[in-house]
């Protein structure tokens, strides 16, 4: 079972996430899409984010392309890919998982993880260690862009999305819930 997991900052996406990694041990692989990403872009002499962010658009392409095949050949019984369905820019939202990954990625389903405006702007508040805008009104943006870009995602992969709200408090609550999108047996 091969599923794309995405979700704006402050939803509790990692925290989700590695709730079912307990669950399921080795089993479970988790890959970040953006991790990979510099993997492949650090064998053409990338050193980081920053530089990789300013390569041609050609070459962004390219490099996505191969962190994509990359993680469509990876072996696990279930394969988490995370990631951001889209990444608010100064220019405009940008397509996290643009239609040619997700295409190579062949997603059995997507989903993303999502939390009430009002919570996610809290989350977002109390975290002092990241620099992110906490106000209503962009929470709320953001994570409709999320759900559309995922919408468009679907769309291009034929694959099911799933919406799971993840309340303050029910962390437990949502691995369960994506555990049971996956299909996850017990043993």
């Amino acid at each position: 079972m091969r599923a794309i997991v995405g979700g704006i900052p402050g939803v509790g996406k990692s925290t989700v996430l590695d709730l079912l990694r307990a669950r399921l041990g080795p089993r479970l692989d988790v890959v970040n899409y953006g991790t990979v990403m510099m993997d492949e872009a650090r064998l053409r002499g990338v050193a980081n984010r920053d530089e990789m962010r300013r390569l041609p658009a050609q070459v962004q392409r390219e490099i996505q392309a191969s962190a994509a095949r990359r993680i469509a050949s990876a072996q696990a019984e279930y394969l988490i890919v995370d990631t951001h369905f889209s990444i608010r820019t100064p220019q405009g939202y940008l397509p996290g998982m643009p239609l040619h990954v997700v295409s190579a990625m062949s997603p059995d389903v997507l989903v993303v993880i999502a939390a009430s405006p009002e919570e996610i702007s809290y989350r977002r508040a109390a975290d002092t260690s990241r620099i992110r805008d906490a106000s209503l009104e962009s929470v709320r943006e953001e994570l409709e862009m999320e759900k559309l870009f995922a919408v468009a995602a679907s769309n291009e992969s034929g694959a099911p999305l799933s919406i799971i709200m993840n309340r303050q408090g029910e962390a437990e609550k949502a691995a369960g819930e994506l555990a049971s999108i996956m299909g996850v047996r017990s043993r």
